[in-house]
């Protein structure tokens, strides 16, 4: 597949921009292993981060590809390598963009090389792939659920209010930015200049997050309200999460060792009514992206 580039996380990174029709799509990530080129490689994963957020995680396409398996990152739109000025970073108005630009790359994968496709998402990442997986499972192989937000915080009858109140703002200023406290305690867990261990690109990742718009949160309202009301996901899927959480507003130094963004129970539940096959990883001492926590817990998860 032509139009590869190299990308800045280094040697063996690729990366190119994706399309749906004439519309940006989203921007394509590869790791290609040169010290492996003789390895047989079928089964390829697709990592699609979270909200806010950029793919940067070389350790897990080293782990992936190590094991034979082709490895790509989907940078969304209006998130990481997407970004563009002018543009409205982190607002994705409905479900229907994530699962456009995921659409984009699968296609990108199926012309890169033939074989089986594992998705995985991470966070807001983790409910679009779901959705994915729900809707065209014969597309899929597996799906690998890390830590995803799959139901609004208070449960479902709570996502169904806010959904409910937010419609009005939607059709007048889809655009308009809910005032929210600001939390950076998953950035001050991981970013190395905070104690943690990761090397982050400010400009592709904020400290806290992207504006919160209205027409953005009601989208994912209504994701979560599809996905749990919808068929069971039939293809074989993992949950990979912390076993402990806190959602605090008061920062607290146990935090390095917890799911600091989403509660795990309210996960789990979701998790284990939208999928026919679950397994469950849950990895003491994880961070709400638990490959990203302390090496010991990422090298068990």
């Amino acid at each position: 597949m032509e139009g590869w580039s190299a990308d800045f996380l280094g040697s063996g990174f690729e990366q190119r921009e994706l399309f749906a029709g004439t519309k940006t799509a989203g921007t394509l990530v590869r790791f290609v292993d040169r010290s492996a080129q003789t390895a047989i490689r079928t089964t390829a994963l697709l990592y699609v981060h979270g909200w806010s957020d950029y793919y940067f995680n070389t350790e897990l396409a080293d782990f992936v590809t190590s094991r034979g398996w082709r490895f790509y990152a989907l940078d969304l739109p209006e998130h990481g390598r997407s970004l563009r000025p002018g543009g409205n970073p982190g607002y994705l108005p409905s479900a229907e963009y994530y699962l456009e630009s995921i659409g984009a790359a699968l296609e990108a994968l199926e012309a890169d090389g033939p074989g089986p496709v594992v998705l995985m998402g991470h966070s807001t990442g983790g409910l679009a792939v779901a959705l994915e997986a729900q809707r065209r499972p014969e597309r899929l192989a597996a799906l690998v659920l890390s830590s995803p937000w799959l139901v609004a915080h208070g449960g479902r009858v709570a996502g169904r209010m806010l959904e409910f109140a937010l419609a009005g703002r939607v059709t007048a200023r889809p655009d308009q930015v809910i005032p929210l406290p600001s939390r950076g305690y998953f950035w001050r867990a991981i970013a190395r200049e905070a104690g943690g261990e990761w090397d982050l690109r400010e400009d592709l990742r904020p400290r806290t997050a992207f504006p919160v718009r209205a027409g953005w949160l009601h989208g994912i309202l209504s994701a979560q309200r599809e996905l749990l009301g919808g068929p069971a996901v039939s293809v074989p899927a993992v949950l990979l999460a912390s076993t402990r959480s806190d959602t605090g507003l008061v920062w607290r130094e146990h935090m390095r060792s917890r799911d600091a963004v989403l509660s795990v129970g309210p996960m789990r539940r979701a998790a284990n009514a939208v999928c026919r096959r679950l397994d469950e990883v849950l990895v003491e001492g994880g961070l709400h992206d638990v490959l990203l926590s302390a090496p010991a817990v990422r090298r068990y998860a």
